[in-house]
């Protein structure tokens, strides 16, 4: 008999921590979401200040401003509610096209007529959103492969904690 209650008392402080470990790794990946939207948001507004300054005369100044355009349309349609739901898969979808977007319309701008400091802040948001994407996607497999084991598995459904998708990487590493 005291085998069995002992069995069961470890069973259950077992499965107190699987539940503990899972929801500080969705926590964690919820952090990481936050910080993202900061960030995708942050480097619009410096995109569009930097084109701003693009002179109607350029010759990127056409594409510079649809670029524009495409990333206010897209971020507008992909504002993230700060929730978990089945719609995050096109969140992260569409910050991952913002992301490839911004760099495009970096790429357009000439650096010397604009600020040093604006260019420079852009190229640490782009850093930043690289560094915190890989710790979004590492915090999520994490939080995955604690879901999808067996101990994990049924204390995930009785905490309702479902698995998260993955962000996708850029396939363009470099800061603009």
């Amino acid at each position: 008999m005291k085998a069995l209650l002992l069995s069961i008392s470890l069973a259950v402080i077992l499965c107190y921590l699987w539940y503990a470990s899972l929801v500080k790794k969705r926590q964690s990946a919820i952090d990481t979401l936050m910080a993202l939207s900061l960030k995708v948001t942050r480097r619009i507004e410096i995109i569009e200040q930097l084109i701003s300054v693009v002179t109607p005369d350029s010759p990127h100044h056409a594409e510079a401003e649809k670029i524009r355009q495409q990333l206010t349309f897209i971020h507008q349609k992909n504002a993230w509610p700060n929730k978990i739901d089945d719609n995050l898969p096109s969140y992260l979808a569409a910050w991952s096209t913002i992301d490839q977007q911004c760099s495009a319309a970096f790429s357009l701008i000439d650096e010397h007529q604009v600020s040093e400091s604006l260019v420079n802040e852009y190229a640490q948001l782009a850093l930043d959103f690289q560094n915190a994407n890989q710790f979004y996607n590492q915090a999520v497999t994490d939080l995955n492969q604690g879901v999808n084991m067996f101990p994990g598995s049924i204390v995930a459904k009785l905490a309702k904690i479902s698995a998260m998708p993955l962000m996708e990487q850029s396939s363009d590493q470099n800061l603009g």
